[in-house]
């Protein structure tokens, strides 16, 4: 068998909503990369990815000031 078929993916969970309350981008970063510790991709580019993801995110939970 080939590594890829006896290897198993590692489940993995990332709380939105706890990166959402997080003060900075420093700190979400951080956070993901405990999370993705076992991870043995190169994880930069999903990291930044998914930061952006959750500044978007933030625009769109904050009411906006008129």
């Amino acid at each position: 068998p080939t590594p890829s078929q006896t290897e198993e993916i590692p489940k993995l969970e990332i709380d939105v909503d706890e990166l959402l309350d997080m003060e900075s981008d420093d700190a979400r970063a951080a956070r993901v990369n405990e999370l993705l510790v076992d991870c043995y991709r190169p994880t930069e580019a999903f990291i930044s990815g998914l930061l952006d993801k959750i500044r978007g995110m933030q625009k769109l939970s904050t009411p906006q000031k008129k």
